[in-house]
């Protein structure tokens, strides 16, 4: 086959537009990976905006996961009271649990604007749909360090709602409790308040604690009457644990706390002296009877209200001997000094509180029915080492009840 010129110059032409066309597509595919070589990365995302590990910030950051939880509920009007936050190891209300509640009555509107909060009271307990309560928790071995609980429940159906966990930092935070758990004589953590606790812990969907919820009422009660007693108003207080006590469920240490210190405000020695043999019988029936003694530092002699404290152990030597059970006295100390000396010293002082109570109960003795043990500070409850008031249950003496056999 033969071509002419002008077919040999139109073939060539052809295969060098071919060419051309191959090399442009190449330079296009190559260009995004030239141009992505040459260019700038994108920026990072902005970080996270920092916690705000405050008291405050953290309940505005627990309500927060409260209402993500609810939901849509959060668009329907809902009526809720709380229940005074407590500090979770010791169950008590201290100046940092009041300042929490106060920063959650003033976070509730912001965050939940359908949820209106009513007085904690027979009103409020009679009308309210929810209930709030919480805890504010020292986390072991990490100074100024706390975790505070918020728990949501649905007062009819039993169950808790939505529960928010947030940090608090803050190594200034005043655990002092409040006037009526400093006074207290006994530790008040009996089966009401632990009931409390453990609804805070209790996860989304799951039933609060029954006892605790049914007591709402009489709790609301014993609230007013603690603050009534916080405010030095010691009549009022006096009557609401009264009308407290006359209740089957106002049968706790917290009642009988309250009548107890009620009565020596207004000078009643006698009604004072009742109320905590209602204190030592109910605790040795329970088994829970921890009693704030304190000592001398490295002694066994009393330290305050001598008369005071041989008061208390007269009535716990009575209902000790009317139980017909045999009673350890157990001591504690606060996290001070060396272990082993702690360890010795709580022993002596639970034999010295013995000896008082084989005086006052001489039967006792016969039949050998109270020993002694000494723990130290292996049982700490607020564990700071302050050995003030912040930590006044660390030193205390505790009486175990158990079958003599």
């Amino acid at each position: 086959m033969v071509l002419r010129a002008e077919d040999s110059l139109s073939h060539a032409n052809g295969r060098d537009l071919g060419l051309s066309l191959i090399r442009r597509r190449a330079a296009l595919l190559l260009l995004p990976a030239a141009l992505s070589g040459c260019a700038k990365p994108p920026p990072p995302p902005p970080p996270p905006p920092p916690v705000d590990a405050t008291l405050e910030g953290a309940v505005n950051g627990a309500l927060l996961d409260i209402a993500r939880q609810l939901g849509a509920q959060t668009g329907v009007d809902r009526t809720a009271i709380v229940d005074p936050l407590l500090d979770g190891r010791s169950g008590q209300q201290t100046k940092a649990t009041e300042r929490a509640a106060q920063a959650l009555a003033a976070a509730v509107p912001k965050v939940l604007p359908r949820l209106r909060l009513l007085p904690f009271d027979e009103a409020g307990t009679r009308s309210a749909a929810w209930l709030l309560n919480g805890t504010l928790t020292a986390q072991d071995g990490r100074a100024g360090q706390y975790r505070l609980t918020l728990a949501l429940s649905d007062r009819s159906s039993g169950l808790v709602l939505a529960r928010g966990v947030a940090p608090v930092n803050d190594a200034q935070l005043n655990l002092e409790p409040t006037r009526f758990y400093a006074e207290s004589p006994s530790l008040v953590r009996d089966r009401a308040v632990q009931g409390y606790i453990e609804t805070t812990e209790k996860p989304v969907g799951q039933r609060a604690d029954a006892l605790y919820l049914e007591q709402i009422p009489t709790a609301a009660l014993l609230a007013q009457a603690q603050e009534a007693y916080n405010q030095e108003r010691w009549d009022e207080a006096y009557k609401l644990m009264s009308t407290a006590a006359q209740r089957e469920d106002g049968q706790q240490l917290r009642t009988f706390n309250g009548l107890y210190m009620a009565n020596v405000k207004l000078g009643r020695t006698a009604e004072a002296e009742e109320a905590f043999g209602k204190i030592a019988a109910l605790g040795l029936a329970t088994s829970n009877l921890a009693v704030k003694i304190l000592f001398r530092p490295g002694s066994t002699d009393f330290l305050g209200e001598v008369d005071t404290y041989a008061m208390w152990l007269r009535q716990i030597a009575r209902a000790a001997q009317a139980s017909a059970m045999c009673v350890t006295v157990v001591g504690h100390t606060s996290k001070t000094g060396s272990e082993q000396y702690n360890r010795a010293l709580s022993l002596r002082r639970a034999q010295a509180v013995r000896e008082r109570l084989v005086h006052e109960a001489p039967a006792l003795a016969r039949a050998q029915r109270v020993r002694t043990e000494g723990h130290g500070w292996d049982e700490t409850i607020v564990g700071t080492g302050t050995d003030d008031m912040r930590d006044a249950l660390d030193r205390r003496v505790e009486f175990k009840v158990q079958s003599c056999s």
